[in-house]
């Protein structure tokens, strides 16, 4: 009785201990919570954060704060113990506050020689992003068949992005002219100019094709994106660039998690471009070739001769995963995967 006493009490400790890692590995922002409960006492650092409307930062109606550059905030001051003071404007706002130094911290900015010359960047990036040209659904006047089309659009950016110069790239390299406008407003004071008629296209990350009411016409560049820290500040850098070292070392994915969850997921909640409408009318049912008995991933039904199996279901989502478009699949059996492939081949 008494070594099964002792072998339970030793036990114990090791759940806890066991609990806590489970605890820091599910819930990777319940330590940050402590770090930040911590800094009431003041023993913390207090760094001032821009916090600017988008899938890097959204709180919903209740005020409870997420996104992208949030969660990894909190990750990083889960090593840091840095309580955070947000500072709400739009990025281009906050981007002029961070070279006055009324900024400490500003989340998604890609490197160039120049504003390294203004601000220190983080030693890894925080992940990668695309960016492309939006217009509204409906404007047949722009078309990614033709480029001359673009000429003489207004297109609107935000002031001081790294997007105004892989636009005025792309559209050189395509002989394209444009207006391009500056714009210093939120990212949905921004749209609301598109939708208006104010600007005819609106350059941003692939993010926003979440938005209702934008379509993507074509991609124009792409490039990582890094924390960018007040140069008056080496001392948060070096805590920082510690901090992502060892958040590379422990989750070497993490940033390929945090793209599935808040930037990937909102862009492939997609829209059709004018083009892939037009393709799609005049194209009819797309055609699915398929192999038969092959459950439980596709087979005819030998009584209805409908497709069953996974296939269905995933058409049957496909159909509906766009919110200007609802296409049409038939599926067709084959009795092997050989002569579904030909069928493919020979159109």
């Amino acid at each position: 009785m008494r070594r099964k006493m002792r072998l339970f009490g030793a036990f114990i400790p090791a759940l806890v201990l066991a609990a806590a890692v489970l605890l820091a590995v599910l819930i990777p922002g319940a330590f940050a919570v402590q770090a930040e409960d911590a800094a009431q006492s003041g023993s913390e650092k207090v760094v001032r954060v821009g916090w600017y409307e988008s899938p890097f930062n959204e709180m919903d109606e209740f005020g409870r704060r997420s996104g992208y550059a949030y969660e990894f905030q909190q990750k990083v001051a889960a090593y840091t113990g840095w309580r955070y003071e947000y500072v709400e404007k739009s990025w281009p706002e906050l981007f002029d506050m961070l070279l006055d130094g009324r900024l400490d911290i500003l989340s998604d900015v890609s490197y160039t020689p120049e504003r390294a010359e203004h601000m220190l960047f983080s030693t890894l990036p925080m992940g990668s992003e695309e960016y492309s040209l939006y217009i509204v659904p409906g404007n047949e006047n722009v078309s990614v068949k033709d480029y001359s089309t673009f000429n003489g659009k207004k297109v609107g950016a935000n002031k001081g992005s790294i997007q105004i110069g892989f636009f005025e790239e792309w559209a050189e390299a395509n002989g394209i002219e444009a207006e391009l406008v500056e714009l210093t407003g939120s990212e949905s004071e921004n749209l609301s100019r598109l939708k208006r008629g104010e600007i005819d296209m609106f350059v941003s990350v692939d993010a926003i094709a979440s938005v209702d009411g934008t379509v993507p016409v074509c991609m124009i560049g792409s490039s990582d994106f890094y924390f960018a820290v007040n140069k008056d500040r080496p001392d948060l850098l070096a805590e920082l660039n510690a901090a992502m070292a060892q958040i590379r070392d422990n989750d070497r994915f993490y940033d390929q998690e945090l793209y599935g969850k808040y930037l990937q997921t909102n862009s492939q909640n997609g829209v059709l471009s004018t083009d892939e409408n037009e393709w799609l009318s005049e194209h009819g049912a797309i055609r699915v070739a398929y192999e038969d008995n092959y459950l439980a991933f596709c087979a005819k039904d030998p009584q209805t001769g409908e497709l069953m199996g996974a296939l269905r279901d995933y058409l049957e989502l496909a159909s509906r995963s766009f919110r200007n478009a609802e296409p049409e699949f038939k599926a067709i059996a084959y009795p092997t995967a050989e002569a579904a492939l030909e069928a493919v081949k020979n159109g």
